[in-house]
């Protein structure tokens, strides 16, 4: 048997071993996991006032070198936004700690306050 003829007999048995000889998917991202869970606003408005407030102020508009969210959140996607939350992003620290559902409730309070 060839090594062409081999290889193919290779993806032909693996193939098989997926249901409906389907080919296997690729695995979701956190990001794209966060994104597909339900966000509540006030379980969101809870995790703001704890983990943002402090720098962001109460209302979102920043100040003291702080950026505004009421201007920056809308400005950026759902994907930039978690991303720069998870990850950190020049002076602010990162919150990838936080629980997929607590990152899906702040994304669903920023989206209600700072459309």
């Amino acid at each position: 048997m060839t090594t062409r003829a081999l290889g193919a007999a290779a993806l032909l048995t693996l193939l098989a071993g997926c249901p409906g000889g389907e080919t296997p998917t690729e695995p979701t991202t956190r990001i794209e996991d966060i994104l597909a869970l339900t966000g509540d606003t006030t379980a969101g408005g809870n995790v703001y006032s704890t983990n943002c407030a402090t720098c962001h102020g109460a209302d979102g508009t920043g100040g003291s070198g702080f950026p505004n969210l009421t201007v920056e959140v809308p400005e950026h996607t759902e994907e930039q936004v978690l991303t720069i939350v998870i990850d950190g992003e020049g002076t602010m620290p990162a919150f990838g700690t936080l629980s997929d559902q607590n990152l899906a409730d702040l994304m669903a309070y920023m989206n209600a306050e700072w459309p």
